[in-house]
Formats: C-alpha cells, structure tokens, sequence
C-alpha cells in the first residue's frame, strides 16, 4: 500500500508556492465564516441542492447518528456492518471503540490533511480531538456501494448539526473503504469532503475557459521540470457491449473522457442523468448538458488520465464507489490535487449511468498544526449561529512538567 509512486506533492513545491496555495485556503475559510455570519438563507439552499437532492433510484440511508439505537459489530461482518459501526462510535462519542475497528497499520487519509495517518494509535488521537472539538457533528450515511466479495465500501454521506440538520456549510462528502481480509476492521479509509466555497452557476462557462488557459500553463512548466519523452497518448473511445457490469460501464465512461471524446462518454449517460462536479454549485443535468460539461473538461485536461485505483461494485444495489488519481500521460501523477473519490448509480441494465457524484482533493490544505484550530472555529461560528450562544472554547492544556525525583 506504501509502495512510492512517480509523483510529486505539495511539499516539493518552492516555500513561496506552498506559501500562496494556504494563503488561498485561509481566504476560502475566512470567506465561509463570514458567510455563516451574513447570507445563512443563501448558504442553506445551497446545501439543500447539494447535499439533500431526491434520488431517483432506490437508495438506502443509514442512520448512525447520536440519536440512533447504537450500532455494534459482530460476524457474520460485512463492509457495511463495520462502517456503521465505525461511525455510530464515532458520533456517540466513543473514539475509543471506533478505533478498535480499525486495522492496527491502517491508512487512514482525510483529504484536508496534507499526509494520511498510519496506524491505529495516530487515528485514535485523530478521532479524539473531533469529538472534541467539532460541536455536536453527525456523520450520516445517504447512500453506499458494498463490494462483499472484494471488502470494498464506498459511502456518500453529509453532517448533520445536533438538532439533525444539515450543516450551513457545504458538508457532504465520499468516502471509500477497504476492509481487512475477515471485514471485521477497515484496513484503509480515503474522506473527501466538498469544498465550502463553489464556483457559481453563472460563471461556470468562464471560470472552465480560465482554467483550460491555467491548466495548459501548469502542463507546459509540469514538462519543463520533469521532461516529456513523448507526446499524449490518447486512445480512441471504447464502446460499451454487453455483458453490463457497473464498473465495465465506468471504465467505459471514463476512458472516453480521458481519450477526450465527450460524445462516446456521453452516451452512457442516461437521458436524465445528473452530474455533480462538488466544485460547482448544483450539477448538470440531462445527457446534453454533461456532454457539454465534459467536452469543456475535456480541453482542460489535456493529455491528463483519470485513472480508476479500487472500486466497491454494489450491482444489486446499481451502486459504485470509485477510489481514482489523475496523471500525465507518461504515469506521473500531476504536482498537485491529483486524487478523489466518486459515486455513481446505474440503470437497471447497468449499462447506463444515471448520476455521478465526484469529489476531488483540494489544490493546497494548511498544515497539520492549523487543521483541528480551523475546524473548531469553524464548528463554534455554526453553533453560534444555531443557538444564538457561542459554545465554551477548551484551549488544549500545556504538558505537566516531570516531577522531581
């Protein structure tokens, strides 16, 4: 799972980059709070649009919220059985049982931060200090992809407040799991939340050009760092022929849009289908729309592939979760936001997406240090604006020096 990949992050950027990407990241925050203070009736409906929307295929919620019978673990286990579990713990507080599902060396990657965490011990502090300090927030799950066979679960879920409702922030997200070989314990666990602010639907069109300019900028000095011993490899579009599975139509989906073939990607979409790119409010809906969308991504990318890492295939359920990575087209995967996660449901045939959900990781996160500081404040702004009381503040306590002996 450690094996090191040809990449580069973040941290091998000049100090002066790294410096502008969490100026941008605190200015993001800043804006959030400040939207907490003063458009609440605008920040709500867009929450409702983005993290409430009717399903138009069955779907099936879980309930592990604090005010939900607690959920325990116990054979036969399931992937599903051991993250309701997981995060019942979890929101009733109990980081110490929540822990204990976790596999002793797990890979435990929430994407606001800039490196995963290893092991058990190092996740447990990490869940203790939410507990703390993020007041009163539920994990929900809305929806999931159980692969049994292969001990994989992908989940879509939002955060609830205390009184059971949706965040006014922005609070949905995708996870994808995977389970140790028994499923008693999750042996790796990949968070990607949507990002509080979103690029508006009237500007949508421009901001895609502005980035297609960007992007074609950052591929040019990308090939000037580390050389380019070949043009793009674009292959041509599959075509999608039965047997239908759900993740045979993903990788159809998918590896037209990376030959840059908006029509071939398009046409596995269904009519109706809705598309949610999280960096955009709403989504594109109808197979014309997202055709258009993707052809406009398409520019963007450039020779850029999306590559599919793991999958959690659910074909009762017409459900996929998709764990996935961006690179170039000689393997190496792009400087910076290069991983995310996606939910995709099905038509009944599974030849036909009907809705995909993408969250990708955040083009540059703060440090480590400043991570649960921001969360608090953050949490203790929405509280504020719940209840109309601002929620006491416990300031970690210093360490008690040695005793004399």
């Amino acid at each position: 799972e450690r094996q090191q990949q040809p990449t580069c992050s973040i941290a091998t950027l000049p100090k002066k980059v790294q410096r502008i990407g969490h100026m941008a990241l605190a200015a993001v925050c800043l804006f959030a709070l400040g939207a907490v203070a003063g458009r609440p009736a605008t920040l709500r409906a867009s929450i409702v649009m983005s993290t409430t929307q009717t399903q138009r295929a069955t779907t099936g919620p879980s309930d592990v919220s604090k005010q939900a019978p607690r959920v325990t673990n116990a054979p036969p286990f399931t992937p599903l059985q051991t993250a309701q579990a997981f995060y019942s713990a979890w929101n009733h507080g109990d980081y110490d049982a929540a822990a204990d599902l976790l596999a002793p060396d797990v890979k435990f990657r929430d994407i606001n931060y800039p490196q995963p965490f290893y092991g058990r011990e190092r996740v447990r502090t990490y869940l203790k200090e939410c507990t703390e300090n993020l007041v009163g927030w539920q994990f929900f799950i809305d929806d999931y992809a159980e692969d049994i066979q292969r001990g994989r679960l992908g989940l879509r879920w939002h955060v609830n407040d205390p009184d059971g409702n949706p965040l006014l922030l922005p609070s949905g997200g995708i996870s994808f799991l995977r389970m140790t070989d028994d499923m008693s314990q999750i042996a790796e666990c990949t968070d990607i939340n949507e990002p509080f602010s979103k690029i508006p639907l009237p500007v949508q069109g421009p901001m895609l050009q502005v980035g297609a300019e960007a992007m074609k900028t950052a591929r040019g000095a990308f090939k000037t760092i580390f050389g380019d011993d070949g043009g793009p490899l674009k292959m041509p579009a599959p075509v999608n022929e039965p047997p239908y599975t759900a993740i045979k139509t993903a990788r159809i989906f998918y590896d037209a849009w990376n030959a840059g073939d908006a029509d071939a990607a398009a046409a596995v979409m269904s009519s109706d289908v809705l598309f949610r790119d999280m960096n955009f409010e709403g989504g594109f809906e109808g197979r014309v729309a997202v055709r258009d969308f993707l052809a406009a991504t398409a520019e963007i990318l450039g020779d850029l592939n999306f590559v599919i890492d793991d999958w959690a295939e659910d074909s009762a359920r017409r459900s996929l979760g998709l764990k996935w990575h961006v690179q170039d087209s000689q393997g190496r995967r792009i400087p910076v936001a290069s991983q995310g996660t996606s939910f995709l449901r099905f038509n009944e045939y599974l030849n036909e997406i009907v809705e995909v959900t993408d969250h990708g990781e955040p083009l540059a996160t703060p440090p480590e240090q400043l991570q649960m500081p921001l969360a608090m404040i953050a949490s203790r702004a929405l509280e504020f604006r719940r209840t109309g009381k601002l929620p006491e503040i416990q300031l970690p306590r210093p360490p008690t020096p040695p005793q004399a002996e």
